[in-house]
């Protein structure tokens, strides 16, 4: 099976439908056959290496049967 992600700055996501609580969110996004999978969080910068993150990430997949 393959899959397609999608892929949300935190601050994007809750702010694209403002009028929508994030359970609405979460739900309009499950009814067009995406799945939450998880967040990417910001880590802090230690020994020296930079995050590979700019910010809190959201993540989502689906099928690639599905679109």
């Amino acid at each position: 099976m393959e899959w397609k992600y999608k892929v949300f700055t935190v601050d994007h996501f809750l702010s694209s439908q403002e009028n929508l609580s994030i359970e609405e969110l979460l739900n309009n996004y499950g009814k067009d056959g995406w799945e939450l999978v998880g967040t990417l969080q910001n880590s802090y910068k230690t020994l020296g290496k930079p995050s590979k993150l700019d910010s809190d990430l959201i993540v989502f997949k689906r099928s690639e049967y599905n679109s």
